[in-house]
Parts: C-alpha cells; sequence; structure tokens
C-alpha cells in the first residue's frame, strides 16, 4: 500500500495535465486579457496550493515512515473509491468546462458552465479535491493527512467563495438564479 496513494494522486492531476497541453495546442490557454478578475488571484491559488502540503508531508510520512494510526486495511482501502470519483469528477468536469483556468478570472469569451457535474454543483474540481484529500486521510491516517483534508475545504471553500463574487459581477442575476438552483460542493446539502 505504500505506492498507491502516490499512484492514485498522478492519476487524479494527469487530466489537468492533459487539459492543459490540448488548450496550448489549440490556442485556448491564450485567450484574451481579463475581463473581470477576482482580487489577488494568485494569492488564493497559493493558498489553496499551500493547503494541500500537510497532506502530501503526510502521505510521505504515512507512506515511508509507517507514521499512521492502525486502521484495519479494509477500512483504509475505502479510500480507493474516493479517489477514484474524484478523479472521474475531475475527467467529467474537464470534458464539459470549456472556459477553465488555474486563476479566477474571465475573459471576454467566458462562458457560463451549467452543464455535466455543474448541473448539480457549482465548484466541481473543489469537490473533487476535497474527496482526494479526504481519501489520503483515510488511506494513510495520520494527523497532517487530516489536517490536509480539513485545510484543502477551508481553502477551496474560500477560493469558491470568491469566485462567486467574480462571477455575480460578470453574469449578474443569471449566475444568482444558478446559484439558486445548485449547491457549492454537495448536491443538496452545502
Amino acid at each position: 500500500m505504500t505506492y498507491l496513494p502516490w499512484i492514485l494522486h498522478l492519476l487524479f492531476w494527469f487530466p489537468f495535465v492533459v487539459r492543459g497541453q490540448i488548450d496550448r495546442a489549440t490556442g485556448k490557454a491564450q485567450a484574451g486579457p481579463a475581463a473581470h478578475r477576482a482580487s489577488a488571484p494568485s494569492l488564493v491559488v497559493w493558498l489553496h496550493g499551500a493547503a494541500l502540503f500537510p497532506t502530501y508531508f503526510g502521505m510521505g510520512a504515512g507512506s515511508f515512515g509507517g507514521w499512521t494510526l492502525d486502521l484495519p486495511l479494509l477500512l483504509r482501502l475505502l479510500g480507493v473509491p474516493l479517489f477514484l470519483g474524484a478523479t472521474a469528477l475531475v475527467i467529467r468536469t474537464l470534458l464539459v468546462f470549456r472556459s477553465w483556468r488555474l486563476r479566477a478570472e474571465l475573459t471576454a469569451e467566458h462562458e457560463l458552465c451549467t452543464d455535466g457535474p455543474f448541473a448539480r454543483i457549482r465548484h466541481p474540481i473543489y469537490t473533487a479535491m476535497v474527496l482526494l484529500t479526504v481519501g489520503t486521510a483515510v488511506m494513510v491516517p495520520n494527523p497532517l493527512t487530516l489536517l490536509g483534508a480539513l485545510l484543502n475545504f477551508a481553502a477551496g471553500d474560500y477560493r469558491a467563495r470568491q469566485e462567486e463574487k467574480l462571477l455575480v459581477g460578470a453574469f449578474g442575476q443569471r449566475y444568482l438564479d444558478y446559484m439558486g438552483k445548485t449547491r457549492r460542493f454537495v448536491p443538496g446539502v452545502y
């Protein structure tokens, strides 16, 4: 089980690499200047990225240092469906999300996506990242991976709220109506 979480993390991040390559090859990565931009969009991305550090330190400590809570293997393997569900959600989201950007900024060509996973939740990529870190905490249970899951949820929630302000500013009532029909991360719950 030492390498399994690492392999599953690579599987999760791989669709982002593929999407980035496709966007660069088709010129979509070179979209026009931002028509709308969240306040400090780079800082928000960095904060969200920093929230992942405890997860990866915890994975290293658990996978290679043996620093895990003593849970039965069968229970720890419940993290695998969380990883696979997170990866499937990312793939599905990237297939329908035509205006994907790492930072919260909209170009004049930006389209509001309400198809696929967006029909039920407003931030499926952040939901997938939370599933990824919760799956890690289940597979490699230690205080750092648990902290990583909690920080990732908090950072994703903060980032989502910043993006929602930006989207309301750009799309107005149309986005407010969409917010009324969907939840931020969990359909029907939150």
